[in-house]
């Protein structure tokens, strides 16, 4: 018998391999796929995206290239992963392939987070507000080479997450939601936004940690995935 399929969105500075502890957890039960938006990884060579419609737009596109019609499929975001997954699940819907669950963590849902923009900042300032974040390990922080090599990828995610074009999504899926963050997150204790955009179930927790909070809780997440999968088949 065929494996269902997860779909896993990279955060801001990310890319397909954003996830490999998660890929590793997850791939006996699961056929994994991580798409990437251009300008990083596999598709370093090609232009940024600007603006949430065109990311979710590419997302997507890989979606549908991998979909196998006669497994059922999770999606999962991080951060902009979750900001551009919830648009992909309507899509996804409107094509008549719902995922079973859509898993959202380092984020509240559309409408909440209303952040100073970082995109545009002074080298300096920049990492010194994405290290707060907790997504940039010291091994990066100490290294100016690869400190060049990753600003202009964390940059145009910024810049895309903050586009003036872009458009707040104000719709609701009938996706199943179930939302994680860290406690020390800003803006965790609304977490209970998600119930907003659903009109399936919506479940949601708070574990320790900040915006990274993931990084300490793989397993924790790998198992949550799989129970969603073989509570939702």
């Amino acid at each position: 018998m065929s494996k269902p399929q997860i779909f896993l969105l990279h955060y801001a500075g990310g890319d397909r391999y954003a996830f490999r502890p998660l890929i590793k957890k997850l791939s006996p039960y699961f056929e994994v796929e991580n798409p990437e938006l251009p300008g990083r990884g596999d598709r370093m060579v090609e232009d940024f995206v600007i603006n949430t419609q065109q990311a979710k737009a590419d997302l997507s596109t890989q979606i549908r290239q991998n979909r196998k019609r006669n497994v059922p499929y999770i999606i999962y975001g991080h951060s902009m992963g979750a900001i551009l997954g919830i648009e992909i699940c309507k899509m996804m819907e409107e094509l008549n392939d719902p995922p079973l669950h859509f898993i959202a963590t380092g984020y509240p849902g559309p409408g909440i987070k209303d952040s100073p923009p970082l995109g545009d900042l002074p080298t300096s300032e920049f990492f010194d507000k994405v290290n707060e974040k907790g997504g940039i390990s010291d091994e990066v922080m100490k290294s100016q080479e690869l400190l060049d090599f990753f600003e202009p990828i964390l940059r145009a995610d910024f810049k895309l997450i903050e586009n003036k074009d872009n458009t707040i999504f104000k719709d609701k899926v009938t996706t199943p939601i179930y939302a994680m963050m860290g406690e020390d997150e800003s803006y965790s204790s609304q977490i209970d936004n998600w119930e907003n955009y659903t009109d399936g179930d919506c479940q949601y927790e708070i574990l320790k940690g900040g915006h990274f909070f993931i990084n300490q809780n793989f397993d924790y997440l790998a198992e949550t995935i799989k129970n969603l999968m073989n509570k939702g088949r």
